[in-house]
C-alpha cells in the first residue's frame, strides 16, 4: 500500500497515529470488564475507550457491552450453556 494513501487515511479518521499529541484526559477515558467465564467470579478487562471524549468513549464502551451481552446470550441458548456472564463498563482505565 501507498504510504501516501496510508498518511491521507490516518489524518482522515480518528486513528491514534493521527492524533497521537492529543491525549485524552484521563476522566474522558472507560473501560469494558465481563465476568471470567464460567467461573462467574472476577473479572476481565476486553477493551479501553481512550480515543474521544467522555460522552463517546461512554457511548462507545455502552454500546459494546450491550453487543458482547447480546452475543453470548445468543450463543448460551444455542449451545445450551448453563453459567452466566456479564459485560459491563467503567469510568477509568483497566483495574483488577
Amino acid at each position: 500500500m501507498n504510504i501516501r494513501l496510508i498518511v491521507i487515511l490516518c489524518l482522515l479518521t480518528n486513528s491514534p497515529l493521527a492524533y497521537s499529541k492529543n491525549k485524552v484526559p484521563e476522566i474522558d477515558v472507560y473501560t469494558l470488564y465481563s465476568t471470567n467465564s464460567p467461573t462467574e467470579f472476577g473479572r476481565s478487562g476486553i477493551a479501553t475507550y481512550d480515543l474521544a471524549r467522555e460522552p463517546l468513549n461512554g457511548a462507545m464502551c455502552q454500546e459494546s457491552a450491550n453487543l458482547h451481552q447480546a452475543d453470548f446470550e445468543r450463543r448460551k441458548k444455542l449451545n445450551k450453556w448453563n453459567y452466566k456472564m456479564r459485560f459491563w463498563c467503567e469510568k477509568g482505565r483497566f483495574k483488577e
